[in-house]
């Protein structure tokens, strides 16, 4: 039994089978209860009817003895050997000429009372009449005295009467056909029920399964190298999410695939220019077209750096893909590491007419973080900022120290938290660091990807131009190995503004 359909439909059947079975059982017992109840309630009424008589009797004789002769009185009744009482003198209120007892109080008539037994009791509970001619001279129980009727004369009791129905003959056979007859519209009624909640687990066992079988084959073909395969996914309970999240990822693995295929082709086109330009200078050098100079190793060099820079941003996302980069933490003036990070910058500023300005407040907490890590985190946000400026712009360099929520993942901005939900409502103090300038900004289309490995905005930038599209990546593992988040706005033709957090130890703000 392998199908998830057929098990699903095994365990409806079982347990609609231990539900109709229970409330076959249940339902059985408690009707039968209720039923006796209905006949002791029944023989009590009766009881109640018949006691003035007993009272009569009792007080007029002083004691129970004779009492048997009142049994002529009553309608007719079960009593030992089969004899019946019967009226006895002229006609009575309720009887006809026969003497024969018709109707009482309570509105039985003879056919019912004829099966019934009249037990009659002392005050202290000891059976002096038994028309079943079984329990005389015995002791009846409270419990039992319960259901009888009190038999009172001057207010003081005097005797108990109870009227039992009789466990055989033709009113206890209608009896039990009653109950069975009841039990049978029980048990066809459960099974009815229970053939009706089957159907309907069976349609919706259809409906959790054929999502899922969707699922398992946009799975397949995905598995299969078909990663544009998606699933249609109706609804909006749980099954639905598996297919919402199914798609996510699907859309995932297809932008990581497309990212791999650029990385190959990148890494293909850069280790290839700089081998390309090596080998070409290197072999004209050993032809002797070029006389071995300073002058004709210098391209040799330059492209060399080149290949080490790359190698050095792949190793370096490895490992902080990994986890495995390594944070040497001490405790930083943020303000000083920015100051030292903008002089070395400053030269490139000026040669494109762009002014660096800083914004650092005097006296700012320290962070503990690594500052060979953070100055490269720097020099990446500020070569990026200066490449994408245009002459006589600006790029902006400013800190904050702050713990207000609202600073954290403004309104418009993306990054690797931009899927949360919002800022959280107490923050800890935290340094904001924004590094903006006025270029060229990000494509709407490009800002959510900024972040992710080797992605570039510009697809025709090589890495002499600008870098494999692996800084911000890195910059990014980096600040969230130091408890930070980094996130970015941009429009088009206003500008960009990168901003990271990193949080505060050594001083708590207040």
């Amino acid at each position: 039994m392998r199908s998830l359909s057929v098990k699903l439909i095994a365990a409806f059947a079982l347990v609609i089978l231990l539900g109709a079975a229970i409330t076959y059982a249940v339902a059985g017992q408690a009707l039968a209860n209720q039923f006796r109840l209905y006949v002791n309630r029944r023989g009590q009424l009766r009881a109640e009817s018949w006691a003035p008589l007993f009272a009569d009797y009792y007080a007029q004789t002083g004691d129970w003895s004779g009492v048997e002769a009142l049994l002529s009185d009553l309608p007719i009744i079960s009593v030992s050997g089969g004899v019946m009482g019967r009226g006895r003198g002229g006609p009575r209120s309720g009887q006809g000429e026969s003497g024969a007892g018709t109707a009482m109080a309570g509105g039985y008539g003879m056919g019912q009372a004829a099966e019934d037994y009249v037990i009659l009791s002392d005050a202290a509970g000891h059976v002096v009449l038994d028309t079943a001619g079984e329990m005389v001279d015995q002791t009846l129980a409270p419990n039992d005295l319960a259901h009888g009727a009190s038999i009172m004369v001057d207010g003081e009791q005097v005797g108990t009467l109870l009227v039992v129905a009789r466990e055989s003959g033709p009113t206890a056979t209608l009896s039990a056909d009653f109950l069975n007859a009841l039990n049978r519209g029980i048990l066809l009624a459960t099974l009815v029920a229970g053939l009706v909640a089957l159907l309907l687990g069976a349609v919706l066992v259809r409906q959790i399964i054929a999502p899922l079988r969707g699922l398992q084959a946009a799975a397949g073909a995905i598995a299969g190298g078909d990663l544009s395969k998606r699933v249609h996914v109706t609804s909006r309970d749980e099954v639905g999410d598996v297919g919402r999240t199914f798609n996510q990822m699907a859309q995932a693995l297809e932008h990581n695939e497309r990212l791999r295929r650029h990385l190959m082709a990148d890494i293909a086109h850069e280790l290839r220019t700089p081998l390309t330009v090596i080998q070409g200078q290197i072999e004209a050098l050993l032809d002797g077209v070029f006389p071995l100079t300073p002058e004709q190793l210098a391209p040799i060099h330059e492209e060399t750096l080149l290949l080490s820079r790359l190698v050095t941003d792949l190793r370096e996302l490895a490992l902080a893909e990994a986890g495995q980069l390594t944070i040497e933490r001490n405790p930083v003036k943020l303000g000083d590491l920015v100051r030292r990070v903008a002089a070395a910058v400053e030269p490139a500023a000026g040669e494109k007419d762009i002014i660096l300005s800083l914004d650092i407040p005097p006296n700012l907490p320290a962070v503990s973080a690594d500052a060979d890590r953070l100055s490269q985190v720097l020099h990446n946000l500020l070569g990026n900022a200066l490449r994408h400026t245009p002459p006589r712009g600006g790029v902006a360099i400013s800190i904050e120290a702050t713990h207000h929520a609202s600073k954290l993942f403004p309104t418009g901005a993306y990054g690797p938290v931009s899927a949360l939900p919002g800022p959280p409502s107490v923050a800890p103090p935290f340094l904001l660091v924004s590094v903006a300038d006025t270029g060229v900004g990000i494509p709407a289309q490009d800002l959510p990807y900024i972040f992710d490995r080797f992605y570039r905005a510009d697809k025709s930038r090589s890495r002499s131009g600008g870098g494999s599209g692996l800084g911000l990546t890195i910059a990014r593992y980096i600040i969230e190995a130091h408890g930070g988040h980094i996130w970015a706005h941009s429009q088009a033709d206003e500008g960009t503004n990168i901003q990271f957090t990193l949080p505060i130890t050594s001083t708590q703000l207040s």
